[in-house]
């Protein structure tokens, strides 16, 4: 009669210990960044909370956080600049992001939606003097992987200036001015916009789960080979 005996080299311990912690850990970080996109799509779309004030002294909201929030000032629609890489139902485009100019004499950036990519529509003018704004207020959207060698900030400067993820950095550089470092995504009923559909906010909290749950499989699946190979036959 047989049996088997679990018996396993100290490499192989070594080896499944990390391939587990680090499937573990990668589908720990899918699984909060879906979390986090659900909370931001609950945020965007929560009209009740009452607005905060931006300026300089505010600042920006931190990773996929969103708070309900308003700017005081005036259109500066000659310094416009297109967010490039931006679709809207499987058409390329840009997203218009508009400076307001505060009282204060910094900018905030304003998401006034998405245009294709022949940019018709972008000539719309925008309303003169001094208005208020409401909308979604968050942190600069970040690439997922950001390019050696982009350049948001070109010496000739001729807008409506074509933009990847520009950095605060980038923004006060173009615009030649302070400028508060956070994205307001302007309500999709405010004048004045373009196609706004603030639910799309990248890659839905769904395809995080569903990324999650493919690491966390990775795991079982390296636990389970580990087992199964170092269970040797002995008589």
């Amino acid at each position: 009669m047989s049996n088997r005996r679990f018996r396993a080299p100290a490499w192989a311990w070594l080896l499944t210990a990390a391939a587990v912690s680090a499937f573990g850990a990668l589908g720990q970080w899918q699984l909060g960044k879906g979390l986090a996109k659900q909370r931001m799509a609950e945020a965007v779309r929560d009209r009740a909370a009452e607005p905060e004030i931006i300026s300089r002294a505010l600042g920006a909201p931190h990773g996929l956080q969103v708070r309900r929030a308003q700017a005081t000032g005036a259109w500066l629609p000659g310094q416009q600049l297109l967010l490039d890489g931006q679709s809207n139902q499987h058409r390329p485009g840009y997203r218009v992001w508009t400076p307001l100019l505060l009282g204060d004499g910094a900018a905030v950036m304003v998401d006034r939606g998405w245009i294709p990519q022949d940019r018709s529509g972008l000539g719309a003018g925008v309303p003169a003097g001094t208005l208020t704004v409401t909308g979604a207020w968050r942190s600069l959207p970040q690439p997922g992987l950001r390019l050696e060698g982009t350049v948001n900030c070109p010496e000739r400067k001729e807008f409506p200036v074509v933009v990847l993820y520009p950095t605060p950095d980038d923004l006060e550089c173009l615009l030649a001015r302070p400028v508060v470092g956070g994205l307001l995504l302007l309500d999709p009923e405010a004048p004045g916009g373009f196609v706004r559909e603030w639910t799309d906010l990248g890659f839905p909290p769904a395809r995080h789960f569903g990324y999650a749950f493919q690491w966390f499989a990775l795991a079982v699946a390296a636990l389970a080979i580990f087992v199964v190979v170092n269970r040797r036959r002995s008589a």
